[in-house]
């Protein structure tokens, strides 16, 4: 990836050079407004000054170019903020449509690493404030520098004066105004990454406010979010005081700036000086100066914000998913497959996947059949979350052979995968959207669909007249509508995967939030009722299922160490015996 400065610089180039020359013209057209007042007034006073193109106008003709000169320098600087604003805008959807590519392209263990929140403050902070280059920074510095450039020798050349009293004095007040900008860009970066701070932690406290309401957390919470509140309010604090004396210098140095050059004008002029003279030397130091002063700490501030917030972007765009052996980030076949059977959905062989160094599946071999029925049990922490996710592509697992449906995954796209498969985590989502466009997952989705949506409902036990949805499907559920419990969005997201009919389904202990009557209407109804003839992987801790399937996996630390039916472990497997017995007993100590 070639650095998002590049892009800020040279993406539609075209544009950037639009920018700078309207800046150069709006510079050069206000500079020969000050120049025809002085002709005008010289010539209306009587009085002979410097003339540059030395040729008599009319006065109305001088006063008439004044006015449009300065009219259309003016119209040049809207002109250059508005390019900037417009290649702004632009940058901001190529930079947001890489951040969210990239955010579809981490996988969940990539994810777990980052702070919660982040994606958000980058979305809505750093890639706004990487473009301010364009937006702020460029405009602005081009109507800066020029003017602060060509100023002095206008006057050096109008005046005849010497020119190195008003460069040494300029280059001075660039230098200062370089240091306070540099400072107040500090100030900037320790306030984006203080309220970054804050939020993570806010979101934190929020996601999880019940739990630590109930271990009596709250208090050390609070103090942990007023204490990172302090530090960022004395940072503001700072970061304003640090403003406003740069407001202050640009402000005031015009006045200095006025002083040294009247006072070069009278000590180093060679003739008598004209009211005119007197009057466009005061426009050009007093008010042609005015704005590129006050523009110039900001010019530099800006500038180094936006520096900052391109390295935050652009460190999070470098993030890339851990692989071992440079392999791809789905599974791909690495030799020839064996032939498969019509009824084979899915095949993997030697599936391994390690992160940060530790095993986490070893040597999965599985062959699951069209319409089996499987249960993966085991201890916590065996590998069967991390099984489900590696056969979505989104761990990274590697895989000797893994085909579904008798087509390589190696020849298709992450998308393609996913496609074959519909998949429910352990907490049900659940998005701030009507009932109808849950069970959908669709926005604005057309009321045709509501019978199909009302069955599916149906069959995952979600009766619309008994769950406190009082608008039916129209009821608005998630966070800024009615509260779920945690069963209620199972069995929502559960129809959600009967709507979509996606061949193979990945439950990962969907059933773990109803009760046992449910779970007895669900199983019947939908997991070996509509969904018969449907392939079903069930990650599972109720052992009341078991004998219902068609198949059991045993895991262990990362691996099937043993399948077959219900009576078959029970019969051959000490292990699993175990392991049933463990699950009865935390049940009966639960109860």
């Amino acid at each position: 990836m070639r650095p998002l400065l590049l892009d800020v610089l040279f993406t539609r180039f075209h544009a950037r050079i639009l920018i700078i020359l309207s800046s150069l013209v709006a510079t050069v057209l206000g500079l020969f407004g000050p120049y025809f007042q002085k002709l005008f007034i010289d010539q209306m006073t009587g009085q002979t000054g410097l003339d540059f193109f030395n040729y008599q106008l009319h006065p109305l003709a001088l006063i008439l170019f004044a006015f449009v000169a300065v009219f259309l320098a003016q119209a040049f600087y809207q002109l250059t903020n508005y390019l900037g604003m417009s290649e702004s805008i632009h940058l901001q959807s190529v930079f947001s449509r890489r951040l969210y590519e990239k955010t579809l392209d981490l996988r969940v263990d990539t994810m777990s690493h980052r702070p919660v929140g982040e994606i958000i403050q980058i979305y809505a902070t750093d890639v706004p404030g990487a473009t301010v280059f364009l937006e702020q920074t460029l405009p602005a510095g081009a109507s800066t520098i020029f003017p602060l450039i060509l100023a002095p020798f206008a006057i050096s050349l109008i005046y005849d004066l010497p020119l190195m009293p008003t460069l040494v004095l300029m280059i001075g007040i660039t230098v200062l105004n370089t240091a306070l900008a540099f400072r107040q860009s500090r100030f900037f970066y320790r306030f984006k990454k203080l309220a970054g701070d804050r939020i993570a932690l806010v979101n934190e406290w929020v996601q999880n406010i019940r739990t630590i309401r109930i271990l009596g957390w709250t208090p050390f919470f609070e103090k942990n979010i007023f204490r990172t509140r302090e530090i960022e309010t004395i940072n503001r604090i700072r970061m304003v005081t640090n403003g406003q004396v740069m407001n202050s210098i640009s402000t005031s140095i015009t006045f200095v700036l006025n002083v040294v050059t009247l006072a070069s004008l009278i000590y180093y002029s060679k003739h008598t000086i004209t009211s005119g003279e007197l009057l466009a030397l005061l426009w050009i130091v007093g008010v042609f100066l005015t704005r590129p002063f006050r523009q110039m700490p900001w010019f530099f501030t800006f500038g180094f914000d936006s520096w900052t917030s391109l390295q935050r972007l652009e460190s999070f765009l470098k993030v890339k998913n851990e692989t071992n052996n440079n392999h791809n980030h789905t599974p791909r076949p690495q030799g020839p497959v064996g032939a498969l059977t019509e009824d084979v959905a899915l095949e993997v062989q030697k599936m391994n996947l390690q992160i940060g160094g530790k095993e986490i599946l070893k040597n999965i071999d599985l062959r699951v059949r069209e319409g089996e029925f499987i249960a993966v049990v085991g201890e916590v922490g065996s590998g069967k979350s991390m099984l489900l996710l590696s056969l979505l592509g989104e761990t990274g697992a590697e895989a000797e052979h893994y085909r579904i449906h008798g087509k390589s995954v190696g020849t298709m796209t992450l998308h393609e995968l996913r496609g074959n498969y519909a998949y429910v985590p352990q907490e049900g989502f659940i998005m701030s959207a009507s009932l109808r466009e849950n069970v959908a997952f669709v926005y604005d989705i057309e009321p045709e669909r509501d019978s199909d949506i009302e069955e599916s409902l149906r069959l995952a036990q979600f009766e619309i007249f008994k769950e406190r949805v009082e608008n039916g499907l129209s009821t608005e559920i998630g966070e800024r509508g009615v509260n779920l419990s945690g069963g209620q969005k199972q069995r929502v997201s559960l129809a959600r995967v009967h709507f979509h009919k996606a061949p193979v389904l990945l439950l990962d202990d969907c059933l773990s939030a109803v009760d046992v009557d449910t779970e007895e209407k669900l199983f019947s109804q939908l997991l070996d009722g509509a969904w018969a003839e449907r392939t079903r992987l069930l990650v599972t801790h109720r052992l009341t299922i078991l004998h219902r399937v068609d198949r059991i996996l045993f895991m262990q630390e990362g691996r099937i160490v043993d399948q077959g039916t219900y009576s078959e472990l029970m019969q051959r497997s000490p292990l699993f015996r175990e392991y049933t017995q463990s699950v009865e007993e935390t049940l009966n100590v639960e109860a």
